[in-house]
């Protein structure tokens, strides 16, 4: 039954890494269904923030996998184009059954618009969109976007969340919705660092001295007020304020550490290194800006902690790719990561500063061989992408038939 005819549509495609998390596993799932010998298009616009993708537009070309994706010229950094919007009726027309990504963005009433009268199922994925904190913190004019473009047409969506908290944020806006949960896979390369060791001279490049011999704790995420990294910085801020007061044993291990935040500035840059030097942190507390490719595998992996602080998360991938590199991680209650506690590769904890302190503290002080295996090996049994893509095809079949 996979030689349906699946088209994607999304405001933004990799290599448009600026938006971080969602297109990579986008990105990834696309690949995955390939894999299954799915017929499966991806319509999408040159988009990628203040800038535009350098790629050929307007027509389908091969990726990999002999992935077929079209980019339409984008107008902004939302993914608005005209060509695009004009072309949807016809590239709908060919599918069997679409997948639209995001939805405040200008496809979204388009898509759904012509679904319904062309009689095309339809799956929405969200990542995130409808979180609580998100329209509550958000432009106010999302709430009349959902009641005028999605409420209408609800009993004839779909919706792929990528955790039971953005089902119950999803079921809360739409109580009627009629919502699946599939979560998102770990790329294969990931892994490849495992078996090796630490190697903390990788941060010595941002840091200008050498943190062989310091406590690694990491984030990363786009600098938005939404991740919290204020909370972990005030965190870093009470442990170093403690170590005065500790014996020499114990404080040696928090004297040493370093917090390292890695992600492209979305406004919130200037107020975290207001923090930094309030709390007289600046050479314990770096903002490196956005790493890709093998240096963010190193950067995943060399460390002693990952933490993430955010107020929410539909799904948090980062968490998951940590894991994958071999680092144990602590994650905010904001986050679907309870898990982590479970399988004894993190903790899951309040988001506060005092929280965050506590936690670091615990696992610095701890034996992280076994954090570490464990994490890499939970990954592997429940993140697959294969094993993913196999059972969103199930879905797919039969919501067509």
């Amino acid at each position: 039954m996979n030689n349906l005819n699946i088209l994607l549509v999304s405001p933004s495609f990799y290599p448009s890494t600026y938006y971080g998390g969602p297109i990579h596993s986008t990105y990834e799932l696309t690949k995955a269904l390939k894999k299954q010998d799915v017929d499966v298009r991806i319509v999408t616009t040159n988009a990628n923030g203040k800038e535009k993708l350098e790629i050929k537009t307007d027509a389908f070309q091969k990726f990999e996998n002999d992935l077929l994706v079209k980019y339409y010229r984008s107008l902004d950094s939302r993914g608005t184009s005209l060509s695009m919007l004009i072309n949807l009726k016809n590239e709908i027309l060919k599918a069997d059954i679409v997948y639209l990504v995001s939805i405040f963005s200008p496809p979204t009433p388009f898509v759904i618009h012509y679904c319904k009268k062309q009689n095309k199922p339809l799956i929405i994925s969200p990542r995130g969109q409808l979180g609580k904190w998100c329209l509550e913190q958000g432009n106010p004019f999302k709430k009349l976007w959902l009641h005028t473009f999605i409420q209408p047409y609800i009993k004839h969506l779909h919706w792929h969340l990528t955790s039971e908290q953005e089902q119950q944020d999803v079921l809360s806006v739409y109580p009627t919705a009629k919502t699946f949960v599939l979560p998102n896979g770990v790329s294969e390369e990931l892994f490849s660092l495992k078996d090796k060791s630490k190697d903390k001279t990788f941060y010595n490049n941002y840091t200008g001295f050498d943190c062989s011999n310091k406590k690694i704790i990491i984030s990363m995420g786009r600098l938005d007020k939404v991740k919290g990294f204020n909370i972990l910085i005030e965190s870093i801020g009470m442990i170093a304020k403690l170590v005065p007061n500790l014996p020499d044993g114990k404080a040696g291990l928090l004297r040493d550490l370093v917090l390292f935040i890695a992600g492209e500035d979305f406004g919130e840059k200037k107020n975290l290194e207001i923090l930094i030097d309030k709390l007289a942190l600046k050479e314990k507390v770096f903002l490196i800006g956005r790493i890709d490719g093998l240096d963010k595998i190193k950067f995943l992996r060399n460390a002693d902690v990952f933490a993430l602080a955010s107020h929410h998360e539909n799904f948090g991938m980062v968490i998951a790719e940590a894991l994958a590199a071999g680092t144990p991680v602590i994650a905010s209650r904001n986050t679907p990561w309870q898990d982590v506690e479970k399988q004894n590769c993190g903790k899951w904890i309040e988001n506060t500063p005092e929280k965050f302190a506590e936690a670091i503290t615990e696992i610095i002080k701890s034996d992280q061989t076994q954090m570490r295996n464990n994490g890499t090996n939970y990954i592997r049994e429940y993140f697959d992408w294969d094993k993913i893509a196999l059972e969103l095809m199930s879905k797919i079949n039969s919501i067509v038939h």
